[in-house]
């Protein structure tokens, strides 16, 4: 069965000891393809001293036979040779390989067309039943051959580093590193993400002594966010991608220090993540304890403030101040915690626990009647919002 399979690809092509086993890389198991190669080519080899049969001469090349014929080598038409300069392509990404610290890598591969054109009709030939393809065996091999001229592992599922081999030009593509973090944000200046017109954010203040270790590239995952004038006073969960670090070997604690040096943002719980842990993150929807001092338009007392008792189930359409990036739609939440404290004739202390989701500035202006019950209409006067404050976030 082999044998014949064998001799008809052999008839038409001239195949290396690795092309050739890979077309029975399902049979003589325990075995590599350039062993199985060997094996199929030496037995045919024995058979040709027997009797003549059509085989292409170059394939025995290397061979003696007793009638004293010896076949000049030929270059293999299905991979071009590839597999006999592996060892040279291994120690040319090792070179490559040292500007980055890594402990995995993953090899990834590409060819030009008229090769994957030569497996097509090699695989015509013979069929699919037990053929490997030359990605998958190129791939193997040269992952096995770094692994030894590295000392470090190959893996598919996470690699630190990814090689790119795309017929003959050679990619280094070094994989995310996250970190998980939680953050205070102390300043009514600041905004979450980088943006036109503020020099700094909580994002570029956490981030900056990151990649100055590491290399270039970062983005900033939060579990929601705060206004700009807003104060976040507890802990809110995050993570930072580092886009293509070249060191991952970092001191986090030391990290954490600068970071808090700052005195506008605090951070807390440094540790290395993964990237399920920023979709982890982004789902993650605890009520939230807020804060706020408000002030109104008319004068207020205790009796008009316990109208506010009524602030609990809440419909809330799109806000006008976000309409333009957010989908308009009537949110329902509630509120599920409320206690004030008077202050002037004009000012009071609002404290309440509220699920995620919920518009503080709004629920007590009242956004021109898009939030229904608001602070405003409770009160049958204007209400604005002068400072909030994130005070308890219920993870």
């Amino acid at each position: 069965m082999i044998s014949q399979a064998a001799k008809k690809v052999l008839r038409k092509f001239v195949l290396c000891d690795n092309c050739l086993g890979r077309c029975f890389s399902q049979l003589l198991t325990g075995l590599t393809n350039a062993e199985r190669g060997r094996i199929i080519r030496s037995f045919l080899a024995l058979e040709y001293e027997a009797r003549e049969f059509r085989i292409r001469p170059e394939n025995f090349y290397g061979f003696r036979f007793r009638h004293g014929k010896r076949f000049r080598k030929k270059k293999c038409e299905l991979c071009g040779g590839l597999f006999e300069r592996l060892p040279k392509i291994a120690r040319r990404i090792k070179k490559r390989m040292q500007t980055y610290e890594f402990e995995t890598f993953m090899v990834s591969s590409r060819f030009p067309e008229e090769l994957l054109e030569a497996e097509e009709r090699v695989v015509k030939e013979i069929g699919i039943k037990w053929y490997e393809s030359l990605k998958a065996e190129f791939n193997r091999e040269l992952g096995k051959l770094i692994e030894k001229e590295t000392g470090k592992g190959a893996d598919e599922r996470n690699p630190d580093l990814i090689i790119f081999w795309d017929s003959g030009k050679v990619k280094l593509e070094p994989q995310p590193l996250y970190i998980f973090g939680y953050y205070k944000k102390l300043s009514r200046n600041l905004p979450q993400t980088r943006k036109e017109g503020y020099p700094e954010s909580v994002e570029s203040i956490i981030a900056k002594p990151f990649l100055k270790r590491t290399g270039e590239g970062e983005r900033f995952h939060g579990m929601g966010r705060e206004d700009i004038d807003v104060r976040c006073l507890d802990w809110r969960p995050w993570v930072l991608e580092i886009l293509k670090p070249k060191k991952r070997t970092l001191d986090l604690k030391q990290i954490q220090r600068e970071i808090n040096g700052s005195r506008k943002v605090r951070v807390k719980g440094l540790r290395k993540a993964g990237k399920a842990e920023v979709r982890q993150v982004k789902q993650l929807q605890p009520d939230k304890s807020y804060r706020v001092l408000v002030e109104t338009e008319g004068e207020i007392n205790e009796k008009i403030l316990q109208r506010l008792k009524r602030l609990k189930n809440i419909q809330q359409r799109t806000p006008l101040r976000v309409a333009k990036r957010r989908a308009d739609l009537v949110r329902r939440r509630k509120v599920k915690e409320l206690r004030w404290k008077l202050i002037s004739k004009r000012r009071f202390e609002l404290v309440l626990r509220a699920e995620a989701g919920l518009y503080i500035k709004e629920l007590v202006t009242g956004d021109e009647g898009r939030t229904n019950p608001s602070v405003s209409g409770l009160l049958g006067m204007k209400a604005k919002p002068l400072k909030l404050d994130v005070i308890k976030i219920w993870l």
